[in-house]
């Protein structure tokens, strides 16, 4: 019977009891000690606590207390996030400009020394998560809880959709830089439509301009190892233009393109996170926004094409004006007002449009 005995295992020791009732004592010490601490200053080190003190930061901006914080309402709860997510915005975009030209300024050389301070390289973004947890007094943990609440986003997301706007100017330089080596400045590429001249009689086929491609002997190059003829371009509808330079532009912006590289320069710790901003933000995917203003740009492109191509028509007679003036509205005539062209659309339904496009592409 002793061999089976619970005594054998030293669960009936007096002593046990004893030593039970001492570890019982230090931890209810331990937890008394940390509640006073914690009412006392609100907030200890990081890491230890989750800032759930009475004063701490956070919950002076949010109005969010001890006190109140079971008996605030589903909509004042969600005005104090609000003000809290609205700090954070702050804070995470404040000094943006410093911090961008000092990033510019930093071009690796051969005659320059590399990362000689930690200054010099390290903390590319001065404004981090961990920084922020410490300014308003609280964890990571519980401030990926409360901007979950919000908006549905941890705390790193919300930043990193603070830096969208940094994207934008990244966007345009690439596609200013694009539209520039296809087509040059905004309204010079009209001057190579009306000089086209297709070597073919169109006469014998009964083609009309604008009819699209699908005609006896009117061959489109769809493949990227063949060039498009000159008559492939001058029979080329509006449509199968846009659609074709709205193509090219995006190949070309992402030609030689490192993606780590320019979400660096935005601000952005990783490709992968400018494009998960973009999706939260914007809605898009990195690759379809890029495709959306590359189509925006191309229809600038063809206003501005459209206006030289009015005032080359609208000159005296010569061979040139009058390839000018077929191009425009495939007449003899010059032409005449109202103007029915792209670029008169758009300073009669968006001219807000059209003065932003000429203030960033020229």
């Amino acid at each position: 019977m002793f061999g089976i005995s619970h005594q054998k295992a030293g669960l009936n020791w007096a002593g046990r009891y004893k030593g039970w009732s001492r570890e019982r004592a230090l931890a209810n010490a331990w937890r008394a000690w940390t509640q006073r601490k914690r009412k006392g200053s609100g907030f200890r080190v990081q890491g230890s606590g989750n800032g759930n003190g009475e004063h701490a930061k956070w919950r002076r901006i949010t109005g969010i207390t001890e006190a109140v914080e079971h008996t605030l309402t589903r909509k004042q709860r969600r005005a104090g996030l609000k003000r809290l997510v609205e700090r954070i915005k702050e804070f995470t975009t404040e000094n943006t400009e410093n911090t961008e030209n000092r990033q510019e300024g930093k071009e690796p050389t051969l005659i320059t020394p590399w990362g000689v301070g930690v200054e010099e390289w390290a903390g590319k973004d001065e404004h981090s998560i961990e920084s922020l947890c410490v300014n308003l007094e609280i964890s990571r943990a519980r401030l990926t809880m409360l901007t979950k609440e919000y908006c549905g986003l941890t705390v790193q997301e919300l930043a990193d959709g603070f830096k969208i706007r940094r994207v934008k100017r990244g966007l345009v330089e690439r596609l200013r830089e694009a539209a520039q080596q296809l087509w040059g400045t905004p309204g010079s590429y009209a001057a190579t439509k009306y000089e086209l001249e297709p070597q073919m009689n169109t006469d014998e086929h009964k083609y009309e301009k604008g009819s699209g491609f699908r005609v006896p002997g009117i061959a489109q190059k769809r493949s990227r190892y063949f060039r498009m003829r000159p008559e492939d371009y001058y029979y080329e509808d509006r449509a199968s233009e846009r659609a074709r330079r709205c193509e090219e532009l995006a190949a070309r912006m992402r030609e030689d393109f490192d993606l780590e590289d320019w979400a660096a320069r935005a601000g952005f710790s990783s490709g992968a996170r400018l494009k998960r901003a973009c999706v939260n933000v914007l809605g898009r995917s990195l690759r379809a926004l890029e495709r959306a203003l590359a189509a925006e740009v191309v229809r600038y492109y063809l206003c501005a094409e459209d206006k030289v191509l009015r005032q080359v028509a609208s000159g005296e007679d010569s061979a040139r004006v009058a390839r000018a003036r077929w191009a425009y509205n495939e007449s003899e005539e010059p032409p005449t007002a109202p103007f029915l062209d792209e670029w008169s659309k758009a300073e009669e339904l968006a001219r807000d449009w059209l003065e932003a496009m000429q203030g960033a592409f020229g």
